[in-house]
């Protein structure tokens, strides 16, 4: 069965859009049960049930494009829409964490284990295969499970402004971004396993003492 088809995509500047056309129940499914309002959804899921699915530009993006796009099918249409909405997004219906759809796709799909030890592991388009195939699945869930706290409108430009749902809202996140002391920009985050994050922070209490 064709739950999930690729159509085709492009790019945005740093991102590129991949849209994928749904299956109509499975679609109906999403707008019944998302708690997006319709303007929001529309921007992920639109009335011609395009999934627009937004991953970070990579300058090894031709490099997987077709591997990701018949990976992401391969998976999505083993079997009907209820299998892809209580197996592969969710758990029958509970929420599946990001982590445990990364296990699935190593488990069940044999895709990479991007949580192993890689000092050897070189090959970065096996990594990022799995990576971009299993938050296809997890941009999918959030769609169907997530609560958004902000709103969305246009402005007179015809751009999109995001806006905290309440003031509350705001306060809270200025005070968490006030109580950061130190950032640390690292070139991928999915190289970095415990042992390099105890390495880090060493290294910082290193730079506060002196």
């Amino acid at each position: 069965m064709e739950v999930v088809k690729f159509v085709r995509y492009e790019t945005n500047g740093g991102e590129i859009n991949l849209y994928f056309k749904i299956c109509d129940r499975l679609a109906d499914f999403v707008r019944k049960n998302t708690n997006y309002r319709e303007k929001s959804l529309n921007l992920h899921l639109d009335r011609e049930n395009l999934f627009c699915y937004t991953i970070s530009f990579t300058d090894n993006f031709e490099d997987i494009k077709q591997a990701l796009v018949e990976t992401i099918e391969r998976i999505s249409n083993e079997g009907d829409e209820g299998r892809f909405y209580n197996h592969l997004v969710t758990n029958e219906g509970h929420h599946r964490s990001p982590r445990e759809i990364h296990a699935l796709m190593r488990t069940e799909y044999g895709l990479a284990d991007i949580n192993e030890e890689r000092n050897d592991y070189t090959d970065r388009n096996e990594l990022d295969l799995e990576w971009w195939t299993a938050h296809f699945f997890i941009s999918f869930e959030r769609l169907l499970l997530d609560k958004p706290d902000e709103i969305v409108c246009s402005d007179n430009a015809g751009g999109i402004i995001h806006t905290a749902a309440s003031a509350s809202e705001v306060s809270v996140l200025l005070d968490m971004l006030k109580s950061i002391d130190s950032i640390i920009v690292v070139d991928d985050v999915r190289k970095y396993g415990p042992k390099d994050i105890m390495r880090l922070r060493e290294e910082i209490d290193d730079v506060t003492e002196d």
